[in-house]
C-alpha cells in the first residue's frame, strides 16, 4: 500500500485515460532514493493491466551504462509482446548493432536513424490496437543508445495510444544530461517529484504495517526524527523495532537505529551516485566539523558538485544539513571505506582544519585516527586537545590524546611534561595506570632522563597515590641523578612474604607482608637542603590548612624513639632519616574553617582534587565529622555525575573513614564497596588496596571475620608497603588479629605501623593512633605497664580538638590502671566519646563502664550503662560486642525480644540545654555529674528532666533514646 501518494496516483490514472485515447504523455517521477518511486512504477504496471495495456518494463543498472541498447533489449524482451513484434524488433536491434559497430564510425549516425525509425514503426503498429506503457525504472543508469531510441520514440508518439513514464534518483550525476532536455522540449511531459513523507504520513505508515501496536503521536514523530520520512529507512526500522509479536499493548516502539537500519542508509547512499559516496565518505570523517566549503577541499570537488550531492543525502533523510542523522550511520560509512583512502582522508581532514585555526579537539580525532603521525604541531595540538576534552569531563580522549602526544613528541623535556598530565588524569578512571606512568617517570628520574624542573611534579603523582618513599627518592635523586651525581642509599625494599597464602576461615592466618616481618627499610639519610625544601614546599601545597607547620627534617644519623620490647623479646629500634613530618598546630578550628572555605569556593579538578581531600580530612581530623560527611557526599555526587570512578573510589574510601570515625562499620563496607564496584583495575592498585584495608577494619568490628580473612589473603603489590596506605593496611591485618585472638601477629603489625610512623614524619595520634592499636594488643598479653606508658605518651601528644582519639585513649588507659583508677577515666572517656560522635568506641567506653560499676556493687548504674551501651552497639551492627555484654551481664535475651519503639527526638523539640542535660543522663551520668560537667545546680537538672520526659513522652532516664548526643552540634 501506497502511502501519502493519493496525488502522484491520481495523475498516473489521468495519464493512463489520455494515452488510451491517443493523447500520448511522457512522465517522470523523480525524488530521493528509496522515497518510493519503484512502488509507485509498480502500482502504475498494475492499473495498466487492469485498463488492458501491454506493459513494457526495463531496470537501468550501473553495470550496464556501457552496453549500447541495454535498456531497449530488456523492453523488447518483455512477455507482453506479441511474439511476431518481439522477434522482428530483435532483429532490428540485431541489424543496428551489425551496422555501428568499431571502425564504422561515419555510418554511426545513419545507421542508427534507421534503426530507430523501423523500431518505432513496429511499436506504433502495436500501439494502434491496444495501450503501450513503458516503464522505465532508475533512468539515470541508461545507455546513451537507449537514451536516443527513447528519445525518438517520443518525439514521434504524441497522437499515438503510448504512456512512458521514467524514474530517476534525485540530484544524480549521470554521464549525459542533454537528453533532459530534450524530454522537457516536448510538450506531453510531465514531471513528478517524490518527497518523503512528513509526520502524519509516518504515523500512517507506521500503523498499517504494525496494527497490532498502538502508535502514538511521540512514537511517530521519533521514527521521523531518525528517518526524516524516507520509506526505505521506515521499513528497515519497523523490522527492527516493530516486529515482536508479545508486544504488550503499553509498550512502545523503540526508534533507535541498529543494523539493518545501517544496512539501509548505506544502500541510501550507494544508489544516490558517486558524488554523493564520496560526499558521505567525506562528512562520516569531518563528523561535528563538517561544512560545505570543508567538504569541497577534503573530497576534491568543485563546490557546486559537492553541493549537489549533500542535496541528494539531504533529500534522503540521510544527512541533516552537513551531518549525518545517526552516529551509527557514520560508523558504517567509515567502516566501509577502504582503510587507505579513510587514513588518507584523515591526515588531509587534519592539516585543512590546522590551517583554517580549528579547535584542536576537532583537529586531534583526525590524528588519532592515523596510524603514522609525522606532522610537527601534531603534538603541541594533541596536548590542548586533551585539555579540552578535560574541560567536558571526557578523560578518556583526553588520555589517548596525551599518549600519542607522548609517542610523537621529539623534545625529551617536553615527553616528561606530557607523561606527567598523563598520570595525573588517569587518576580520575584509572587509578592503576596512573601509578603505573608514575612509575615510568621515576625510572626516567633514576636514569638521569628527567630535567630538575619536573622533579616536584613527579613526587607530587607519587604522594597523590600515598607512595610516600618513592616521591622521597624522587626529591632526593632526581636533582642529584640529573647532575650526574651519585645518588644516596635509599630505601630497601624486602620482598613479600607469602603473599599468595589463603586463611580459609577466621581467625587463620594471613600473610604478613613485608613490613611486618622487616620493618626496616636501610639507613639512608634524608637530604636537608635540596630534598627537605622540595618536600615541605610539596607538603605544604598538598596540606594548606597545616598553616606551614612542617618540622626541619632531621639530621642524618639522628635518634628515634625506641619502640616498646616484644613480651619476651628485646626492645626494637628503627634508626634512619625523616624525610619529612607533618605536624598538626594547636589552632584546630581555624583549620576546620579555611577547609570549609576551601571546600564551598573550589570546584573539583585535577588540581584541585588534592587539596579538597585534605580539607575534608582536617575536618575530619578536627573532629568535625558531620561536616566531613556532608562534603564527602558532595563530592560523591559530583564525581558520579562526571563518571570518575577513581575520583569516586577515593572520596568512598575518605567516607567511610568518616563512618567508622562515627562508629557506623556497616555504612563504611557500603561505601567502600561503592567505591571498589568503580575501580576497574584493582590488582596492582595501592588505591584499592587502601580501600579493603578500611573494609577489613569495618568487617573486623562488625564480626565478619570470614569476609576479613578473604581479603586479607587477597595479594596485594609490593608498593603497598612503601605507601600511606600501607600502614592503614597494617593497622586493619593487626586489628583483624586482635579480634581473632592472634597477639603476637597483632603486636608485629602494630609496631611496624608505628616505625613507619617515625620514620615519614607522621607520628601523630589523629594520623595514625598506633600507640592505642599496640596497647590493645600489649593489654591482651598482660602486660599493662608498657601499654600505660604507651597511652600516656599518647594523650601527651593529644590536643582538645580530637575527643575521639583521647576517649580511646583513656578507655584502654582504664584497663590498664589500678581498678580504684577506672571509674574516673572512664567517665572521662564516654565524656570525650560522646564529644566525638563516635558510637561504637561509645558503645565500647560504656560496656567498660558498666563492667566497673559492677565491680563496684552499683547495680542500677550497671544496668543503665550496659543497656545503653548494647543498644549503640546493635544499631553499629557490632556483633561481637553486642555478644560480650549479653555474656558479661549475663543478660540472654537481650536482643531477642521485639524492639522499642523509636522516640524522635526531633519532633519533641527539646531545647539546647535539655538535649545537653538529657544526653548525659542517657550515658549513665548520675543528677550531681551532670551538674558539675555543665555547671548548673542539681535542681535546675531534675527540671530540665521532667520536662525532657514529659516531651519525650517517657517515664524516665532509663527510656531515654541513647542517640541523644549525635544531635547535639559539633563542638569542636
Amino acid at each position: 500500500m501506497l502511502i501519502a501518494r493519493e496525488l502522484e496516483l491520481t495523475a498516473l490514472r489521468i495519464a493512463v485515460r489520455d494515452s488510451a485515447a491517443g493523447r500520448a504523455r511522457t512522465i517522470f517521477v523523480e525524488g530521493p532514493v528509496g522515497c518510493g518511486k519503484t512502488e509507485l512504477l509498480e502500482a502504475l504496471a498494475a492499473l495498466s493491466c487492469d485498463a488492458g495495456a501491454i506493459v513494457l518494463r526495463a531496470t537501468g543498472m550501473p553495470s550496464e551504462e556501457s552496453v549500447p541498447l541495454g535498456l531497449v533489449r530488456q523492453l523488447v524482451h518483455s512477455e507482453a509482446l506479441p511474439a511476431d513484434t518481439r522477434n522482428w524488433l530483435e532483429r532490428v536491434l540485431d541489424e543496428e548493432e551489425g551496422a555501428t559497430g568499431p571502425g564504422l564510425p561515419d555510418a554511426t549516425a545513419h545507421g542508427r536513424g534507421a534503426g530507430m525509425q523501423r523500431f518505432w514503426a513496429a511499436l506504433r503498429t502495436v500501439a494502434r490496437d491496444r495501450l503501450v506503457v513503458i516503464g522505465i525504472d532508475d533512468l539515470q543508469h541508461a545507455d546513451s543508445a537507449s537514451l536516443q531510441y527513447l528519445l525518438h520514440i517520443a518525439g514521434r508518439s504524441r497522437t499515438s495510444r503510448l504512456l512512458m513514464v521514467f524514474t530517476e534518483a534525485l540530484y544524480y550525476r549521470q554521464q549525459d544530461t542533454a537528453y533532459r532536455t530534450e524530454f522537457l522540449r516536448q510538450p506531453n511531459f510531465r514531471r513528478i517529484r517524490l518527497e518523503c513523507l512528513g509526520p502524519d504520513a509516518v504515523a500512517r505508515f507506521l500503523a498499517h504495517h504494525q496494527p497490532r501496536l498502538p502508535v502514538g503521536g511521540d512514537t511517530a514523530e521519533e521514527f521521523y526524527a531518525v528517518t526524516r520520512g524516507n520509506p526505505l529507512l521506515l521499513r528497515a526500522l519497523q523490522e527492527e523495532r516493530g516486529t515482536t509479536a508479545g508486544t504488550s499493548s503499553g509498550d512502545c516502539l523503540d526508534p533507535g537505529p541498529g543494523e539493518t537500519f545501517a544496512h539501509a542508509v548505506l544502500t541510501c547512499l550507494d544508489r544516490s551516485g558517486p558524488t554523493a559516496a564520496k560526499v558521505a565518505e567525506g562528512l562520516a570523517v569531518l563528523g561535528a566539523t563538517a561544512t560545505l566549503d570543508l567538504l569541497s577541499r577534503l573530497c576534491r570537488l568543485p563546490r557546486t558538485t559537492a553541493a549537489q550531492g549533500l542535496r541528494a543525502l539531504h533529500a534522503a533523510g540521510v544527512v541533516d544539513e552537513c551531518h549525518f542523522q545517526h552516529p551509527a550511520v557514520c560508523s558504517q560509512v567509515l567502516d566501509g571505506m577502504d582503510p587507505e583512502h579513510r587514513q588518507q582522508l584523515h591526515r588531509r581532514a587534519a592539516t585543512l582544519l590546522y590551517a583554517d585555526g580549528a579547535r584542536a579537539s576537532a583537529v586531534a580525532p583526525h590524528l588519532l585516527a592515523l596510524e603514522r603521525v609525522s606532522e610537527p604541531w601534531a603534538a603541541a595540538v594533541l596536548c590542548d586537545a586533551a585539555e579540552e576534552a578535560l574541560a567536558d569531563d571526557e578523560d578518556g580522549v583526553a588520555v589517548a590524546c596525551l599518549e600519542l602526544a607522548h609517542r610523537v613528541c621529539e623534545d625529551p623535556g617536553r615527553r616528561i611534561e606530557i607523561k606527567v598530565r598523563t598520570s595525573v588524569v588517569l587518576r580520575r578512571n584509572h587509578p592503576s595506570a596512573a601509578e603505573t606512568a608514575a612509575e615510568e617517570l621515576l625510572a626516567a628520574v633514576r636514569a638521569g632522563q628527567a630535567p630538575p624542573r619536573y622533579t616536584t611534579a613527579i613526587a607530587d603523582l607519587f604522594l597523590a597515590h600515598r607512595r610516600l618513599e618513592e616521591a622521597y627518592e624522587v626529591l632526593v635523586r632526581g636533582p642529584r641523578a640529573a647532575a650526574g651525581a651519585p645518588a644516596p642509599a635509599g630505601p630497601v625494599r624486602t620482598a613479600g612474604a607469602g603473599a599468595g597464602a589463603g586463611a580459609g576461615a577466621a581467625g587463620a592466618a594471613v600473610p604478613a607482608g613485608p613490613s611486618a616481618a622487616a620493618p626496616e627499610r636501610g639507613t639512608a639519610a634524608p637530604d636537608r637542603g635540596t630534598g627537605g625544601a622540595l618536600m615541605t614546599s610539596i607538603v605544604e601545597r598538598r596540606y594548606p590548612w597545616a598553616g606551614g607547620r612542617l618540622a626541619a627534617v632531621p639530621q642524618q644519623g639522628g635518634e628515634l624513639r625506641a619502640l616498646p620490647a616484644r613480651p619476651g623479646g628485646e626492645a626494637l629500634t628503627s634508626r634512619g632519616g625523616q624525610p619529612w613530618r607533618l605536624l598538626l598546630g594547636p589552632r584546630r578550628g581555624d583549620f576546620a574553617t579555611a577547609a570549609e572555605e576551601m571546600l564551598q569556593r573550589s570546584a573539583l579538578t585535577d588540581a584541585t582534587m588534592e587539596p579538597l581531600t585534605s580539607a575534608i580530612k582536617c575536618l575530619l581530623f578536627s573532629g568535625k565529622t558531620k561536616r566531613a560527611r556532608y562534603w564527602c557526599d558532595v563530592l560523591l555526587q559530583n564525581t558520579a555525575r562526571r563518571g570518575a570512578g577513581g575520583w569516586y573510589a577515593m572520596i568512598a574510601g575518605l567516607r567511610a573513614e568518616v563512618a567508622l570515625a562515627q562508629g557506623n562499620p556497616e555504612e563504611a563496607e557500603r561505601c567502600i564497596d561503592a567505591g571498589l564496584d568503580r575501580l576497574t583495575e584493582r590488582k596492582r592498585s595501592v588505591l584499592a588496596c587502601g580501600l579493603i584495608a578500611v573494609q577489613v577494619m569495618a568487617q573486623t568490628a562488625m564480626g565478619k571475620y570470614e569476609a576479613g580473612a578473604r581479603k586479607l589473603n587477597e595479594p596485594v603489590p609490593e608498593a603497598v608497603y612503601a605507601s600511606a596506605y600501607g600502614m592503614t593496611y597494617m593497622r586493619a591485618r593487626g586489628h583483624y588479629h586482635l579480634a581473632t585472638k592472634r597477639l603476637d601477629a597483632a603486636l608485629d603489625d602494630f609496631m611496624a605501623v608505628g616505625r613507619t610512623a617515625q620514620r615519614w614524619g607522621l607520628d601523630q595520634p589523629v594520623w595514625v593512633p598506633w600507640r592505642s592499636d599496640l596497647a590493645e594488643a600489649l593489654l591482651g598479653t598482660g602486660e599493662c605497664k608498657e601499654a600505660e606508658r604507651l597511652l600516656l605518651e599518647q594523650i601527651s601528644r593529644l590536643d582538645d580538638a580530637n575527643p575521639r582519639i583521647h576517649g580511646i585513649s583513656l578507655r584502654l588507659l582504664a584497663e590498664a590502671s589500678a581498678p580504684g583508677e577506672r571509674l574516673g577515666l572512664l567517665t572521662r572517656a564516654v565524656a570525650q566519646l560522646r564529644l566525638s560522635g563516635d558510637r561504637l568506641e561509645l558503645a565500647r567506653a560504656l560496656c567498660d563502664l558498666g563492667e566497673t560499676h559492677k565491680r563496684l556493687g552499683d547495680l542500677a548504674q550497671t544496668a543503665m550503662a550496659s543497656r545503653r551501651a548494647w543498644e549503640l552497639a546493635r544499631e553499629c551492627g557490632a556483633e561481637p560486642l553486642c555478644a560480650r555484654i549479653r555474656l558479661e551481664h549475663g543478660e540472654a535475651g537481650w536482643g531477642t525480644g521485639p524492639e522499642k519503639a523509636l522516640v524522635d527526638t526531633r519532633e519533641a523539640k527539646l531545647s539546647d540545654s535539655e538535649k545537653r542535660v538529657a544526653a548525659l543522663a542517657a550515658c549513665g551520668y548520675t543528677n550531681r555529674d551532670i551538674s558539675s560537667q555543665l555547671y548548673i545546680t542539681v535542681s535546675t537538672v531534675e527540671q530540665h528532666l521532667t520536662r525532657v520526659y514529659r516531651k519525650l513522652k517517657i517515664g524516665g532516664r532509663q527510656q531515654l533514646p541513647i542517640d541523644l548526643q549525635f544531635h547535639l552540634p559539633e563542638t569542636a
